[in-house]
Formats: C-alpha cells, sequence, structure tokens
C-alpha cells in the first residue's frame, strides 16, 4: 500500500509549505545568486534536504508567480524517501485599505490549491502573470494585488485553496508580511481559511483579506510553520546568513492523511496541528490494529486508527452486532436473546467476524443499555460500586446517622409507651370498684402477697450490649490496623485499653447476675412452700373466712394497681422531637471544575425525616396525635396506639416493641446517595440527566489508570446538542490522546466535529443488497468513494455539519 492509498493516519505528517525557488529570482529576490541556483536541475537537492528532515508534504510558493515545470519536477520525486505529497502553491502579495492609514497595507498570503484537478494547474501561471512571466500587479505603487484583483485571480484558477498568512517571528517582521501589521496585531491574526472555488465564483464577492486578520487569540489559531527556504543547499535555513541552527528550526506536522483533503481537515480544526516532534497518539496503549470481517466469500481488513473510530450506517445494518461480536458477545452473558439474535444475523448476511477485542485489552464497554443504566445511576444517586465510586474520597457517615437516629426514635417510642401505659393502668383502675366495708378477722392463717419471680431482661441486655461493643471495637482494631499505625502506637492500646475496662465492666455485671440467679431461687422456694402452705390452709377454713382473705386480697391488689398508676405516673416523659442526626449531612470531594458529593438519601435525617418514619408507620389520620403523644400529653391508650398502626395491627402485648422494630427497619433504608454537581448548581442543587451524560465523558477523559480499549454505543444519547458541541466532543478529543476508541453514532458532531481519525461505514449494494463495509480517516478518498460524501448521506444531517466544518468562504463562523 502506497503512501498516497493510506486510509489512516498511524503517523503525523511533516510539512513545509513555504519553500522558494529560482522562479521567485524574477519577482520580489530578483538578484539572489543563491535563489536563482535553485532550479530543476538541483530538484535531487532538495529532495534530499527533504528527506534528511523527514519532511511528508511540501509546496514551493514562489512570490507571485506559479512555475508549473518546477512544481512538475518536483512532483515527481513523491515516493522518495519521506516525500509523500507535493501540493501546488504561490506567496501573493495582497494589498488593503486599512482605516487610519493613507498607504495601502500589503501582505503575504501563501495559497495552496487542490491537486486533484490536475488540468487545471496549467493556467495558473497565465492568471497571475503576463506574456513576459511578470505579475499583473493592479496596485503598481506596493508591487501587489489588491483585494479584488486576488480574489480574481482566485475565482478565475477555480481551484479551492488555502490561504495561509505568511508571519515571522516577534522581532523578524518585514514590511510585506502578517506581522507588518505591528507587533500587537501579529499576535492577533488568524492564520488560515479555506477558500471554496465554486463557492466564490458563483457569489462573485471580493474576498475580504480583513476576515484573515480578525482579532483571535493566537493560541487557538491553526499555525502552519514554513522554512520560507531561499537556499536549498542550506535547507531548512531562509537563507546562509540567517542565525537559526538546523536543529533548532521546528516544523509543523499535521495529524491527517499527506493530501490537500488533508491539509483541509487540519486547518478547519487546529487540534489536528501541532509543531516540533510529537505524537497524536498514545502508541503504547493497547488496541486493536484492524477488524477482520468476511462478508461471503470476501475477507477484507479493517484499518483502525490509534485514536477515535466511529462506525456509521443505517439503523439494524449490523453495528452493535460488530463491536459485541469483535468482544465475543462477552458483554451479553445475561441476554441470550439479544446474542443469539446476532448470531443469527451474522448467519443469514454470511458475516464472520474474527473476535479480537480481548478482556486485557479493554478500558471500558459501553452498550446502550450500559451508559443509560449509568447515568440513571449518577442521577439517581445509587451503585455502590459503580465506576465513579473512585472520585469520593470523602463520605456521609452513613452507620452514624443510622445509629443515631434509631436512638433518637426508641426515645420517642418510649416517650409515647410511657403515657399509654399510664393510661392502660389509669383505665384498668378506672374499671375496678372495691365495695369497702368491715369484715369480720379470719381466725385462721392468711397467706398473701407471694413474691413474683426475678425479672433477667434488663441484665440480660445490658451484658449483651457490653459484649457487642466489645466485639466492635475488636473489629475496628482489626479493619483500620493500617490507619491505626499512623495515629502512633498509642492508638491500638488506647482501643485494647477500652476492650478491657468495657470487659472489666461486663465481668461485674455478670456477678451481680448470679445474685439474680440466687434471689430467683430464693423467691421460688418462698412461692412454693407458701403455695403448699396456703393450699392446706385453705382446706381448714371455712366460707366467711374465705371471703374475709378474699376481701383482703382485692384491697391488697386495688393498692398494688394504685402504686403502679403512680409510679408510671411519675415515669412518664415528653420527647421532642428537634432531631438532627448529623451535623455535617453532606461531604464533598473538589476535583477540578466538578463537586462530588456524598449524602443520605433522605437529604437529611432531622425532624421532618423523623416525622416522615411515623407517617410510614402510622396511619396518616391520626399520625398527629402519634406526634402529639410524643411531645406531651395525651390520652391514647396502647390498644389505640396499636390500632393506629397501619397494616397489620401489632398485639397489644408488643405493640410497642413491634412498632420500634418497623421504625428502625424504615431507618436501615438510609444509604448513601451520591451526585456530581459544580459551582454553578450548587450542593443542595438537583444536577439534570444532561449534567452527567457531560460529566460521564469528562472524567473518562481524566482517567489515566487504564489506557485499553474504550467501546461505545452511541454516546449521544441522553445529553443535549449543546452540551455535545460545548463539552463532550472536546472530552472524547482528551480521551484519543491516552486510548483507542471505538465508537458507534449516528450523530454527524460525533463525525465530523469531533474530527474522528477513522469512519467504518455499513451500507448496502444497491444491487445486491449485501453488506458492504468501507471506512477511512474523514479526508480519505479513493477511487470508489469519498469519506465526506458517505457521512454527508449516511448520518442524519451530516451534510449540513460538513459544510459548516470545511467554514466555506462567505458563510457565518461557527
Amino acid at each position: 500500500m502506497t503512501a498516497i492509498d493510506e486510509k489512516i493516519v498511524r503517523t503525523p505528517t511533516r510539512i513545509d509549505l513555504h519553500l522558494h525557488s529560482a522562479a521567485s529570482a524574477k519577482t520580489r529576490d530578483r538578484g539572489n545568486v543563491e535563489l536563482a541556483r535553485c532550479d530543476i536541475d538541483h530538484i535531487e537537492t532538495l529532495v534530499s534536504r527533504l528527506d534528511e528532515r523527514s519532511v511528508n508534504m511540501c509546496a514551493i510558493t514562489d512570490h507571485d508567480i506559479f512555475d508549473l515545470d518546477m512544481y512538475l519536477a518536483l512532483k515527481q520525486n513523491e515516493g522518495f524517501g519521506t516525500l509523500k505529497k507535493v501540493l501546488p502553491g504561490v506567496e501573493f502579495s495582497v494589498s488593503f485599505e486599512e482605516p487610519g492609514r493613507k498607504k495601502r497595507t500589503v501582505i503575504h498570503i501563501v495559497a495552496i490549491f487542490d491537486d486533484r484537478k490536475p488540468e487545471a494547474l496549467g493556467s495558473i501561471g497565465s492568471i497571475i502573470s503576463d506574456e513576459k512571466e511578470l505579475p499583473q500587479y493592479d496596485d503598481k505603487e506596493n508591487n501587489a494585488f489588491s483585494e479584488s484583483r486576488f480574489t480574481s485571480i482566485l475565482r478565475d484558477i477555480g481551484l479551492d485553496a488555502v490561504l495561509i498568512g505568511h508571519e515571522k517571528s516577534a522581532g523578524q517582521e518585514q514590511s510585506r508580511d502578517v506581522s507588518s501589521l505591528g507587533m500587537e496585531k501579529a499576535n492577533e491574526v488568524i492564520l488560515a481559511e479555506y477558500v471554496d472555488a465554486v463557492e466564490i465564483k458563483n457569489r462573485r464577492k471580493e474576498l475580504d483579506i480583513k476576515k484573515l486578520i480578525g482579532f483571535y487569540d493566537k493560541e487557538g489559531v491553526p499555525f502552519l510553520i514554513g522554512s520560507d527556504c531561499h537556499d536549498w543547499d542550506v535547507y531548512p535555513r531562509e537563507s546562509k546568513t540567517s542565525l537559526e541552527r538546523d536543529e533548532d528550526i521546528s516544523f509543523s506536522v499535521l495529524k491527517c492523511l499527506p493530501t490537500f483533503e488533508g491539509l483541509l481537515m487540519s486547518i478547519t480544526d487546529s487540534s489536528r496541528i501541532r509543531v516540533g516532534n510529537t505524537a497524536f497518539f498514545n502508541s503504547g496503549a493497547p488496541m486493536l490494529d484492524e477488524i477482520e470481517i468476511g462478508i461471503g466469500e470476501q475477507r477484507t481488513a479493517i484499518p483502525l486508527s490509534p485514536g477515535i473510530n466511529a462506525i456509521i450506517g443505517d439503523n439494524s445494518i449490523g453495528k452493535s452486532m460488530l463491536i459485541h461480536s469483535l468482544s465475543g458477545y462477552r458483554h451479553l452473558t445475561g441476554n441470550a436473546e439479544l446474542r443469539e439474535g446476532y448470531k443469527s444475523y451474522c448467519d443469514r448476511e454470511g458475516i464472520a467476524i474474527e473476535p479480537s477485542l480481548e478482556p486485557s485489552l479493554e478500558f471500558r464497554f459501553d452498550d446502550q443499555s450500559s451508559v443509560k443504566t449509568t447515568l440513571e445511576e449518577l442521577h439517581t444517586g445509587a451503585g455502590d460500586s459503580d465506576y465513579f465510586a473512585q472520585y469520593y474520597q470523602r463520605h456521609v457517615d452513613v452507620d452514624g446517622a443510622k445509629a443515631a437516629t434509631k436512638r433518637f426514635i426508641s426515645k420517642c417510642v418510649n416517650a409515647l409507651e410511657s403515657k399509654a401505659k399510664f393510661n392502660d393502668a389509669v383505665k384498668e383502675l378506672e374499671a375496678c370498684e372495691v365495695d369497702l366495708h368491715s369484715s369480720p378477722v379470719s381466725e385462721k392463717l392468711a397467706i398473701t402477697g407471694i413474691p413474683r419471680a426475678v425479672s433477667f431482661k434488663t441484665i440480660d441486655a445490658f451484658i449483651s450490649a457490653l459484649r457487642q461493643e466489645e466485639q466492635s471495637i475488636e473489629e475496628i482494631r482489626s479493619k483500620y490496623r493500617n490507619l491505626l499505625s499512623e495515629l502512633g502506637e498509642d492508638a491500638d492500646q488506647k482501643l485494647l485499653s477500652a476492650i478491657e475496662e468495657i470487659s472489666r465492666v461486663r465481668k461485674l455485671a455478670e456477678i451481680h447476675r448470679i445474685e439474680y440467679e440466687r434471689e430467683d431461687l430464693i423467691k421460688k422456694a418462698l412461692r412454693s412452700a407458701a403455695k403448699a402452705e396456703k393450699d392446706e390452709l385453705e382446706a381448714q377454713k371455712t366460707d366467711e373466712q374465705r371471703s374475709a382473705d378474699m376481701y383482703a386480697e382485692s384491697l391488697a391488689l386495688h393498692a398494688k394497681k394504685i402504686a403502679d398508676v403512680v409510679l408510671l405516673g411519675n415515669g412518664r416523659f415528653n420527647k421532642k422531637i428537634d432531631f438532627h442526626a448529623l451535623d455535617a449531612p453532606r461531604a464533598t470531594t473538589e476535583m477540578g471544575q466538578f463537586l462530588f458529593v456524598s449524602e443520605l438519601n433522605v437529604g437529611e435525617a432531622d425532624e421532618k425525616y423523623c416525622k416522615s418514619l411515623l407517617e410510614e408507620v402510622f396511619n396518616k389520620p391520626v399520625c398527629n396525635r402519634i406526634v402529639e403523644g410524643i411531645e406531651g400529653d395525651t390520652p391514647l391508650t396502647t390498644q389505640e396506639v396499636s390500632q393506629a398502626v397501619s397494616g397489620t395491627k401489632p398485639a397489644v402485648s408488643t405493640c410497642f416493641k413491634d412498632i420500634e422494630k418497623q421504625l428502625h427497619g424504615l431507618i436501615d433504608q438510609l444509604h448513601e446517595r451520591r451526585k456530581i454537581t459544580n459551582e454553578e448548581i450548587g450542593v443542595d442543587g438537583e444536577p439534570s440527566a444532561g449534567l452527567y451524560g457531560r460529566l460521564f465523558f469528562e472524567l473518562l477523559a481524566e482517567d489515566s489508570s487504564n489506557y485499553g480499549v474504550y467501546v461505545i454505543d452511541q454516546p449521544e444519547d441522553q445529553i443535549s446538542q449543546m452540551a455535545i458541541k460545548e463539552h463532550v466532543l472536546d472530552a472524547f478529543k482528551r480521551m484519543s490522546r491516552n486510548r483507542q476508541v471505538i465508537m458507534i453514532t449516528h450523530n454527524p458532531q460525533f463525525v465530523v466535529n469531533l474530527d474522528v481519525d477513522n469512519v467504518v461505514a455499513f451500507s448496502r449494494d444497491e444491487d445486491s443488497g449485501s453488506l458492504v463495509v468501507r471506512s477511512g480517516a474523514l479526508e480519505y478518498e479513493g477511487e470508489n468513494y469519498k469519506m465526506l460524501d458517505i457521512v454527508a448521506n449516511t448520518v442524519e444531517g451530516g451534510a449540513d455539519v460538513v459544510r459548516k466544518r470545511l467554514k466555506r468562504y462567505g458563510s457565518e463562523r461557527n
């Protein structure tokens, strides 16, 4: 494959579009002896020098003259050494009127012409020059072409052209280059523009030179450095008197095929232009060199660029099938139906694709569903193991919020219980009537007030809580061993001391529990003896004696109920629901212009949240009464509280325990919610789904931890056209500097404006209906197709985007 037939760019194209030959000695450089020797007889000298400096594409641009024979002589050397392309060109002296200046300003503009119509090149010389081969200047005072004459010349030549303002470095200004406009304006000139021959001819409009000298930031201008060599023997220096050393002279390098179309695509996207020995791709990154695809009996190897490869074509033509086939369908393990559908399609179309995208090569594989899922997770803040977890350095204390909320809610339930149980006791007491009267004293012994069994509930819960604390601290020691080492030797020792102190208290409680057991044994013995004695006494009593004893027992029982009401009344307490679980309900991590926010999924565990929990457990119509019962006095009984619970009603005996359990279960649903925002939106604001689409690709572009291949299906989904234009395209350009990208897209912005390095186009043959795959850089033009035409005709809206990208003369700048 010859250089001119290459479909994609693998190495930069080094250019020099500002060389002079002996023809310039007829115009601006009369008397230049060294230049006079730069003729056809010495063309080998120039070719050799170009090869020594690894120049790939060049043009001889003589002052106001075009030597066709010289151009053809140099062009015959295409393919020698590093030289791949020779383009025709002329350096024009153009004058124009400038406000505030009496004398017309003259600048030099290098015009590089499209060489794809060789029959038109023969007329260039006669259009510019007269019979004596001298320029036909209409501004004779300045030996220059006026704006209108320059426009006329371009119109008559009828070839597309790239115009380059000739500017020397600061401090070396001459009277007839862009720098003649002054030091300040020399830093504000736009150095390149494309002129469409058809448009300028049809519009019959004068070329406005001032449009080439607009006020643009020099950093954003596409610089095309040329040697301006006037002596081939000392190339790349300008002449023998030049002070530069050869090794100090830099060249412009373009990320393009060595063609006029490649030059054109470069000047319309300055990211394709650099200076010096530089690389546009990460040659050390893992990548696929090609895709091997068979269609019927034909086998094709589609070359892939190390940069961005865009797959385009009609819907349902096999684009998604291609990327899944490359990965051996491993990303469809959970979708057997789709996998089998792709395989059936391949069988039906006679397609065979070599699965060459090994897992070790991948950076990420995002099909349409995974991108959508990722963006939804970003928007909802779900997904603990999502790709972006690495960017959240600070986290909200979810466990602390849960624990604090549970403690507070338990106190609220206890407050309600303290009053409901008091109301229960009062109601039960009110229901009892005691007929006070004198009763004969029984002559027989009566046994009352048998001791109750000892309750172990409180002390067992205490011992269990202490044991859990010991285990928790031990887990902390194990989990954070490295951090404890950083804190110093004392840190771990203090935790050990804490465990020992808690253990000591637990052992005291366990000893005290033995006392509970002894007391319970004594009470059990007393109850057993009392019951036996009572039974024996009962057998000896008369009815009158039994009546007297029962009356005494009734008085004792009522006395106990009164005592219980007094105790429960004293135990009542209110709990104001003025709660904030955390002083910092969110944590933020700054990264560039973005804020990575970790917060509770409920926003904040506060008074509002606690009341919402109560509304989840209790019927809403009575929820206010429940809140009133927590915060103040209430007539509610346990039975009424139980009936207020929504859904299944808890038993009265376990009412508050069950309510507390339900509330704690809801609290357990607290989790970390992550969101990404910026200063404009603020940490309290809610970013849009579109912003997350932008952030998604921004962060992928910044990821330098993995240089594998990034595969994505339709990145334009979920993102606005404005966000794509202003943010996402730049993210992909930055991404391509580190890794190969293979994308499927239907959006012309992701092809033309993104300036992808390779297009793989799927279509069907009009006659046979079989699948056809064509590929190449945007500027590629072969015998059978031109890639820009394919893009314009395949992608919806592609034709308009292509026209805008080429910045046709006279059209509005975009």
